[in-house]
């Protein structure tokens, strides 16, 4: 098993810094263009827990509905400052990911899964898209079972290497054995499989469902709230800056964490340093 390359106290320090910077551009055309946004997941605990990162945590996670996701990545580009991409599943057919990144030009932070693959690499802010999801328990699993089988076909399309680097000969094997399946997924049309991905997660957009999730992530109901409990947004502290979050973010966060104010044990407050790392701007 690969061994984990921790990050240096400086090197966490620069990657928060740049993705703050990132972060203020981001609400900066947000306001300009009257997008709503809101900060999700760990960047949502580190504001609740620590007023800003969690000490150990290297990225911040973005969330927008539909509508202001496709807003954004129509018109937000034209209001970018130099040094900054916008990276879509669209812009950049290589890039592995169904979702969006505002990346900053100069700098690497790659994963070994993806270093092969032509694409920007650097350090990077996560836009993720909300949309309905049904209330009835059937086809909520159901949409969400058929969306995850479509991402793992997208990624396996996309990125031809296991996430971690071999160093065994079952692993070497492993890689080979996805290698293969990767040249097969890919005599499928990308814009296809697109296609069928935004026709699956926002088949319920404008049913008048209660909640909405993003269900680019792999366990169901983790990214997941109601719609009552996520209006009215409300701003909150993230080191320097001011961000919206869901307004009932207890509820939002025991939804995804349980009890998200006990810290992890000690030995388990560490940030996994990815495999190509250059946070000096050039």
């Amino acid at each position: 098993m690969e061994l984990l390359t921790l990050y240096t106290e400086e090197e966490l320090e620069k990657i928060q810094t740049l993705e703050t910077d990132a972060l203020k551009i981001i609400i900066k055309i947000c306001e300009k263009l009257e997008i709503e946004y809101f900060l999700i997941g760990g960047t949502t605990l580190g504001a609740i827990r620590h007023g800003g990162f969690i000490p150990w945590d290297d990225d911040i996670d973005i969330g927008m509905t539909r509508k202001n996701y496709i807003r954004f990545l129509e018109e937000a580009p034209q209001y970018l400052p130099n040094g900054y991409f916008l990276q879509t599943p669209y812009n950049e057919k290589n890039n592995p990911y169904y979702y969006s990144k505002l990346r900053i030009d100069g700098t690497s932070f790659t994963e070994y899964c993806n270093h092969k693959i032509k694409m920007h690499h650097g350090v990077y802010v996560d836009i993720f898209p909300y949309d309905e999801v049904p209330d009835d328990e059937k086809d909520n699993l159901k949409q969400f079972d058929n969306v995850q089988k479509l991402i793992r076909l997208y990624s396996l399309r996309q990125s031809p290497d296991v996430s971690m680097k071999p160093s065994t000969a079952s692993q070497y094997l492993k890689a080979a054995i996805r290698r293969l399946a990767h040249y097969m997924a890919y005599l499928i049309p990308h814009d296809y499989l697109c296609k069928k991905l935004e026709e699956e997660i926002t088949r319920y957009n404008g049913t008048g469902q209660s909640a909405m999730a993003c269900l680019n992530f792999p366990k169901r109901k983790t990214e997941y709230i109601k719609i009552v409990d996520l209006y009215p947004l409300r701003k909150w502290k993230f080191g320097d800056v001011y961000a919206y979050i869901p307004n009932n973010y207890d509820i939002y966060l025991k939804t995804h964490y349980g009890d998200y104010m006990t810290l992890p044990k000690p030995e388990n407050r560490f940030g996994h340093k990815p495999y190509k790392v250059n946070l000096e701007r050039v």
